[in-house]
């Protein structure tokens, strides 16, 4: 009997995102990014040739290596294909809607709706916890045409029924209110976290289960949610990574182990 191949939570998290991206659509990336720049890169080796991301923090396009490097790093400026300079990156961010197809956002906390936060934790003025900034993550939710949510946490500190600070516009309060309040066709697509993939409801713009992890129960997923994610039937199990998508991506984007190793 054949074994299936193991792989680490991360792996499946950039091998669940990569297979969601098509050829010729143009990405963002932000500073913590390895799981965001083994999807693109996974995509672009397998399926999405033409794909191409750039570095938000360093406006390099399609930096090319066998491993995961930091987004902001020095050495993608020798291996990029092109090189967007500051200003150039403000225009393309804050000011052409759908301009990038999609942007992949790590957070410190999303809501049912797809509303995430990075900048603070409790009260503003004296916060548990500080993150990045909104840097230009409400101007990337507001403007792509979507965008996506990873963690590699699910806990009820990270999803959680309001976020403490609206970094990026997900679905707002839900229905019609992202439109209503003047922003472009967008939002959220998927969320991905260590125990499932989740999607939103049409109407609503509720969170609600699109796939669990293989050995995840319903139950475990809403123990460990601040609000009740919907679910409609009995939950799909997200498909296991492939032999081929393991073997390009250790091979060919992530030599170095770094997602398999968890060495993040």
């Amino acid at each position: 009997m054949n074994e299936q191949p193991t792989f680490s939570s991360a792996e499946l998290s950039a091998i669940v995102l990569a297979r969601d991206l098509a050829d010729g659509e143009k990405a963002i990336i932000g500073t913590n990014s390895d799981i965001q720049v083994a999807a693109c890169n996974l995509a672009r080796a397998r399926h999405a040739p033409s794909l191409w991301w750039v570095s938000g923090p360093g406006g390099m396009v399609n930096p090319v290596h066998d491993r995961l490097l930091p987004t902001a790093g020095y050495a993608n400026i020798q291996a990029a294909e092109a090189l967007f300079d500051l200003p150039d990156m403000i225009d393309f961010i804050d000011w052409k809607v759908h301009f990038f197809d999609f942007a992949i956002l790590s957070v410190l906390q999303v809501d049912r709706h797809g509303n995430i936060n990075t900048a603070v934790v409790g009260a503003q003025n004296r916060p548990r916890l500080r993150g990045p900034g909104t840097v230009g993550i409400s101007a990337l939710c507001g403007l792509s045409r979507r965008f996506y949510v990873v963690t590699q946490r699910h806990d009820r500190h990270t999803f959680v029924p309001k976020v403490d600070f609206i970094c990026g516009a997900g679905y707002l309060d839900g229905g019609e209110s992202r439109r209503q309040a003047g922003l472009p066709p967008g939002g959220p697509r998927l969320v991905v976290s260590p125990l499932g993939i989740f999607d939103f409801e049409p109407v609503s713009k509720a969170m609600r289960v699109r796939s669990l992890h293989q050995g995840v129960s319903l139950e475990q997923v809403q123990r460990n949610t601040g609000f009740e994610i919907l679910c409609e039937g009995s939950p799909a199990t997200t498909e296991a990574p492939s032999p081929d998508e393991l073997s390009v991506l250790r091979l060919k984007v992530d030599r170095s182990g770094l997602l398999r190793n968890g060495q993040r």
